[in-house]
């Protein structure tokens, strides 16, 4: 595990591979550990970096991690800014000073890349954006995410796994993968309820991001499980028409959280895409 000074808190990160740098931004309730499965399938092309965000795995919230009251709050933007800043360093790092770099985004991960598209288009040399979208949250959805926030500590994060866990992953995984249902148990059971409460708050009031779509003009990859109830197929189908040029694909046997369910197709998917934009 690599530690990045970003700003006013430690990123943690798995790092592994040689070629562009790839991020990984993970989803909620998750660690860098989501995509540990797919690292070494693309570390032959990719120097991969499957991070913890601000809050969440050993990456400590940090003093920017609060809202004007003293309240846990992130938005995507701050995240976004994190990943710019990381990037930066790697590529000082690597000797590689103003390289373009990938990003992969999942669910919550697929909003921090949006608004990363949006404040920072001409640093990245591509963009994979999973099981996610581009609207703001309903004012139902914003109210518990916000609910959530404020309940999280009394609530506790083992039941918010329990709970959550049967949403994320295809019929499939839980009935052939009982793997796949621990590691997330144990993944999204170890998270602060710190951090759970700040990502909530920022994800509620996250801006509503479908006009950028169409603007986007890097090489992008629209990819998610085939049984996402989350991010249906239809709905990723709807933003890979929106955004030009764009490639599809679809991963069987897997759910929300395709990098734990299907890793292999979830690579290939990955690698396809890229030898074709390469």
């Amino acid at each position: 595990m690599k530690k990045f000074l970003v700003d006013d808190t430690t990123y943690c990160a798995t790092t592994k591979g040689s070629g562009p740098v790839l991020l990984f931004a993970h989803g909620f309730p998750f660690d860098g550990r989501l995509f540990q499965p797919v690292v070494d399938r693309l570390a032959t092309r990719f120097f991969c970096v499957a991070l913890d965000l601000r809050g969440f795995g050993g990456t400590p919230l940090g003093s920017n991690g609060h809202n004007s009251l003293g309240a846990p709050r992130v938005k995507m933007g701050r995240f976004a800014d994190d990943l710019a800043i990381l990037g930066s360093e790697l590529d000082c790092e690597l000797g590689r000073k103003n390289a373009k770099i990938f990003v992969c985004g999942l669910s919550m991960g697929g909003y921090i890349l949006l608004e990363f598209l949006r404040r920072r288009p001409q640093m990245l040399a591509g963009a994979i954006f999973c099981d996610s979208n581009a609207k703001a949250d309903s004012e139902e959805k914003a109210k518990s995410r916000l609910y959530l926030a404020e309940t999280i500590d009394s609530f506790g994060v083992r039941n918010l796994a329990e709970n959550t866990i049967p949403t994320l992953i295809s019929p499939k995984t839980a009935k052939n993968k009982p793997e796949v249902v621990e590691t997330l148990r144990e993944m999204i059971s170890s998270q602060s309820a710190l951090g759970i409460a700040a990502a909530s708050r920022g994800m509620a009031v996250r801006r509503d991001l479908t006009d950028l779509l169409p603007t986007i003009e890097v090489p992008t990859l629209v990819l998610g499980g085939e049984d996402d109830s989350l991010s249906p197929p239809e709905s990723l189908d709807e933003i890979a028409s929106a955004i030009p040029s764009a490639s599809r694909a679809t991963i069987p046997n897997a759910g929300h959280v395709p990098p734990l369910e299907n890793p292999d197709a979830f690579a290939n998917a990955i690698l396809e895409w890229h030898e074709r934009i390469a």
